[in-house]
This record gives structure tokens, sequence and C-alpha cells, in this order.
């Protein structure tokens, strides 16, 4: 599909406008109430639609070079200190439990209420001003993209620093210094305008992008999906009845996360309606489904292959059929060459794999039967650890006649679509004919083996995988390395929402505010679907056949966490982990636990296939909330501090 250039440039160019000029309103020299030259915005058609650009430009990336989403809750790890600073390492910090309200490790919270003042700016300029040459029509599309905008940057600040000041215009310019100073709003009132915002939008959005150079601007169908997360994340147990957090509040007494137990199951209610809406509308409406891959336009591949292409592509290629929403501000092109080492004949300068995936993530993988390996009563859980030799059927997985560990023996078809890991085939990178297995390039990472750390003894030994898995994902299947040394990157843009999340959404949703059989049926249908698209059988019939505990699917708690696990694994290295356990309110117990690999110091498979403690996470009851900023609390005395950083 044909990527758009325009919108990217504009964002791109704004994107490091703001970062240079404090929220833009230096480079437009508008005050904050839009007073002064802020007529001069709205001069022209063109000037206004550059500001509208600006409010984009605000957008969070997630990738793990920038983000702390996919590195901050131990999806992915690398060393806090990179020999070759490449990477934001504010996320390994957090998960390391190194946050503080004085040392705010990726602290956005001057970022996303600048963005919101521009959002308001412009919102207010659009009504108040005659704009030459803009019709009515598109200015109301204006507006309704900028809400949307505003409802997301709230939405981002909620996530991370629990309860908020809701901004919901800009104060004139003539405020008193008492009245600039605002309290934070209970979660449920910051939550209800959010919605606000995008009931307000939805209606005046386009259906999908008017012509190709809109592609990554908002419209109807990721306002919809927008609304359904949100609605989903109120009514998740860090949101929803809270009584951890029922200590905080303000300090004139107002409790900011509301105990009215009597709303919680009206909660998930409201998220089911707006995830089935914004289904409806994807895929009824616009005609989206999940993604298959057409096929090698020059070689007839392998069903196994085919299988592969088509999980790998669904995340890499460019705006495909499940492409709900993308980042257009950036294209994944550094995190690819980060991601993999150089293999075969091709080397890449500076190529610095500086990622690991952990053992943790690595196991919660299904096994072939679709079930997880804990609980298949055919895969011997207790002997994940021991090794094995690859034989001629599994040589499109693992190179025939290599030694591995069991652990990467007899998984689901996600686990070789979207990791690499010791002596495991890569197709690709220059070598597209699956014909012949034995022609295929196969990873290499123990101790002097091609792909291996570069100095496994240096505290700067960042240069492979880490913990001896990395993330395939990434790449593309045409990136590829060049006999000058120079790499070929494939880019694509990254999916910040795709259908197999909204469906996800729906199954949960509809699963908490139902415990019913036919709730569970309806929640399972659009599992099977994405399992299906993953090569693996039904929920029902993989559990019935292969699980330890067959009648899991049949509850309402063992249901949830089929649906968590299924989160975990099809949205993997996407961003959504991070976010994920802290509104389940799991992350206590998943992320206080060590942070495994392999002994990347060693040769021989009976020494380098041994768990090797890398770090040591740390979550507790302070870590669901970023602190405050100190500097904030001391200009703005009505904010409290977040529970656990005082």
């Amino acid at each position: 599909m044909y990527q758009s250039k325009s919108f990217i440039k504009v964002i791109s160019t704004f994107a490091l406008i703001c970062l240079l000029n404090a929220g833009c309103s230096d480079f437009l020299d508008v005050v904050p109430d839009g007073t002064g030259k802020l007529e001069n915005v709205f001069t022209s058609r063109e000037t206004t639609l550059r500001y509208l650009y600006s409010c984009y430009s605000f957008l969070q990336r997630v990738d793990p070079l920038q983000g702390l989403e996919v590195t901050g809750c131990g999806e992915l790890w690398t060393f806090r200190e990179p020999q070759y600073q490449v990477v934001n390492t504010d996320g390994i910090k957090i998960a390391d439990g190194l946050q503080s309200p004085f040392v705010n490790l990726y602290n956005r919270w001057h970022h996303f209420f600048a963005g919101i003042n521009n959002c308001n700016t412009l919102i207010a300029g659009l009504q108040e001003y005659e704009v030459p040459y803009l019709p009515d029509w598109e200015r109301e599309l204006w507006i309704a993209e900028t809400k949307v905008l505003k409802a997301w940057f709230h939405f981002y600040l909620l996530r991370m620093y629990g309860p908020i000041p809701v901004i919901r215009e800009n104060l004139p310019i003539s405020t008193s210094v008492e009245d600039v100073q605002v309290p934070r709003e209970s979660v449920d009132v910051a939550f209800d305008y959010m919605v606000q915002l995008l009931d307000e939008a939805i209606p005046y959005l386009m259906p999908n992008a008017a012509t190709t150079d809109d592609y990554g601007r908002i419209d109807k169908a990721i306002a919809l999906s927008m609304k359904a997360q949100v609605l989903v994340t109120a009514a998740s147990p860090l949101f929803n009845c809270n009584e951890e957090q029922a200590p905080l509040k303000n300090k004139d007494g107002l409790q900011l996360f509301p105990q009215n137990q009597d709303q919680e199951l009206a909660k998930w209610s409201k998220a089911e309606e707006a995830c089935e809406a914004a289904l409806d509308f994807c895929i009824n409406t616009r005609g989206m489904k999940l993604y298959e891959y057409p096929g090698h336009t020059n070689y007839d591949l392998t069903p196994t292959i085919m299988q592969q292409m088509t999980l790998r592509q669904a995340f890499c290629e460019r705006w495909s059929s499940e492409v709900i929403w993308a980042y257009t501000n950036a294209w994944v092109s550094d995190l690819q060459y980060r991601s993999a080492k150089s293999i075969g004949t091709y080397v890449w300068v500076q190529n610095y794999a500086v990622f690991g995936v952990p053992l943790s993530i690595v196991e919660q993988f299904y096994s072939g039967n679709g079930v997880p390996i804990t609980e298949d009563r055919d895969w011997n859980y207790d002997t994940r650890y021991n090794l094995r030799i690859a034989q001629s059927s599994e040589n499109l997985y693992i190179r025939e006649g290599e030694t591995t560990v069991r652990l990467n023996f007899d998984r689901e078809p996600r686990f070789y679509a979207w990791l690499v890991f010791d002596r495991a085939v890569f197709y690709g990178w220059g070598f597209e004919d699956d014909s012949n297995p034995a022609n295929l390039l196969y990873y290499q990472t123990r101790r002097f083996e091609p792909q291996s750390v570069q100095d496994p003894f240096s505290i700067n030994g960042t240069a492979g995988p880490i913990t001896g898995y990395l993330p395939k994902k990434y790449i593309h299947y045409k990136t590829q390395g060049r006999a000058e040394q120079q790499a070929s990157i494939e880019n694509y843009i990254w999916p910040l929402m795709r259908l197999p999340e909204l469906m996800l959404y729906y199954a949960e949703a509809v699963n908490e505010a139902n415990n019913t059989p036919e709730a569970r049926g309806k929640a399972m249908n659009y599992l099977d679907i994405i399992r299906a698209r993953a090569g693996l059988k039904s929920v029902s019939e993989s559990w019935t056949t292969h699980s330890k505990t067959p009648d899991k699917f049949r509850s309402q708690n063992g249901l949830r966490e089929i649906i968590r696990q299924e989160r975990t694994i099809e949205l993997a290295f996407e961003g959504q982990r991070y976010w994920d356990l802290r509104r389940w309110k799991t992350a206590p117990e998943i992320l206080n636990a060590p942070v495994l690999g392999w002994d990347m110091t060693q040769r021989e498979p009976a020494y380098y296939y041994k768990p090797y403690t890398i770090s040591e996470q740390t979550f507790g009851l302070k870590d669901y909330f970023s602190p405050i900023p100190d500097a904030e609390l001391i200009r703005n005395l009505k904010l409290v501090q977040n529970l656990g950083w005082n």
C-alpha cells in the first residue's frame, strides 16, 4: 500500500521543531491563552493546517529505541548504559527500580500538557477566527481531529501518572496566580471527559483517509478504537474501585480513585459496547481484516514459511489491512538493525543488536498444540532446558543436525515468526527461495560465533543477543545487509493499534461484563480468529485435547487467564504489556522476578544453555504510577504526590 509522504514529512519536521521550541509555542509566537500573534496562525488555510500538524507532533513514540513501554516491563532488555548510545534506557532503569520524584525517568508531564495547550489553542482559534478558503466541513473535521489528539494526550498522562488535572480550555493570560494552580481530578471524571471529547469528534471524522497523503491522520476507526481502549482501561482493576489507591486524595479531601462498587460491572458493559461498535465499524463498514501474506512473486513458498510471512508482515507491512492507526512521525529503521545481528556473508556497519528477549517472555509463547507449555500434557515443561538435535522435519525452524535447547522445539508459529535464537533458521535477508532449507541462513550465538555477544565479559558488551533471543518481529523480511557493508532497510511505520488488539479488548470486556457461557462463547470467537491466523486450533479444541486443565475456558477466571496470555503473545514487543500488567494489577507478581537469559560467555551447549541472571526487576505499589516531577509540585501547590513517592 502506498506510504503517505506529505503528512509524514510535515509531522517529522514539527516533531523536531517541538523538541527545540518547548511545545511549538515559541516557533509560532503564541502566548498561552491564544492572544498576541495567534491571529497570524489563522490567516490562511496552510498556516492553520501546519498548526494542526504541530498538535500531531506531540504523539509519543513507543518503540524500544525511544519509548519506555517495551523495555519498562521486562519484555525486551538491554544494558542500562549501552556502549553505543542508541537506546533510551529509562525503561530499563524504571524496571530496575531507579525512578524517583527528583530523577524523573521518561518524564512526559510537561510534554503532553504542552500538547494539550496547543490543542486547546487550535480549537479556540478555529471557533473564533474565519480562516480564508477553509470550508465549514473541513473546519469541523480539524476540530474533531484535535479533540481526539487532546483525548489521547490526557489518556497517556492518566495511564502514566494516575489522576491528573483535566485541562478543558486554556486559561486567560489575566488569570491570577492562585487560579492557575489546578488540582488533580478523579479518574472517573478524567475518563468521562476523554469519552466526551471522542463522542463530540466521531460524527465529524472521515471514515478513512481521503487520499494517500492523509494516511495516519485521525479518522473514525481510530477514534472509535481509542474510545474502546479508554473504556477498557477505565473498567480495569487499576482504575475501577481500586482499594489500594483509595488513600490518594486531594488537599481538599477529594478521593481521586472513587470506590463506587455498584458501578464496577457497568464500566465493563460500557467498554463492551464501545469495543463492539469499533469492531463493527472497522470490519463491516471499513472492510478491515487480519493480514495474510499474498505469496512471493518469484517463488512458491512452503506452507511453513508462508505462515511465518503472514505473521511477520502483519506487523511490518506498510499500512496492512489490519492497521487501525500507525505512528507517522517515525520510520522503523534503526530499530531493525538494533534488533538482529548480521548474518551470512553480509555485515552491517555498527550492527549493535542491543535488545534481548528474556526467558520469561520466551516461555509465554504456546506449545505447538496452542496451549501454555506449563499446561500441555504432551510437552514436558520440566525438561525444557534439556538439549536436543533438530531433525529434518524441523529444518524450516531450526537448522537440521544442530543442537539447541528443548525450549525451542514444538512451539507455536508465532514463536518462530517473532523470535530469533541460537540455531534458528532466518528466512529473508536476501535469501528468498525456501525450497532447500540447507541454503537458508541460521543464527549461531554462542561465544566467538558469528552472532554472539561481541565481548561478553565487558560491561559494554552490548553488540549481540544479550539473552540469547532477539525480536525478529521488528525485521522486515526484505531488510538485509549488502556486500559493501551497508544496511539495506525496508522501512515501515510503527503500528500504534492493530485489529487484533481491538478484538482482544472486546474479548476481555465481554468476559468481564458477563459471567455466562454465552458471553465466553462470544469472547472466544475473536480469540479463535486470531489463533486461526496464527496457525492454531480453537481455544475449546486446544484446551480440551491438550491441556492439563481441559475445562479452563469454561470459567470466567480461566478464560481471563487465556485472554491475557493471548494478548501477551499476539501483541508481543508492541508496547501494550507495560500498560496491561498495570491495569490488570498483576505487575507485582510478574515483575518482581529476575531477568534471565542464556549464559552468553559460554561456547559449549551444555554450559551455554544455563539460565543466567542479567538483572533483578522490582515493582511495588508506588510503581503503578510515575511520580509527579518535584518541580511541578513546587510550581502547583494544589497537586498532591502519588502514593509511595513522598
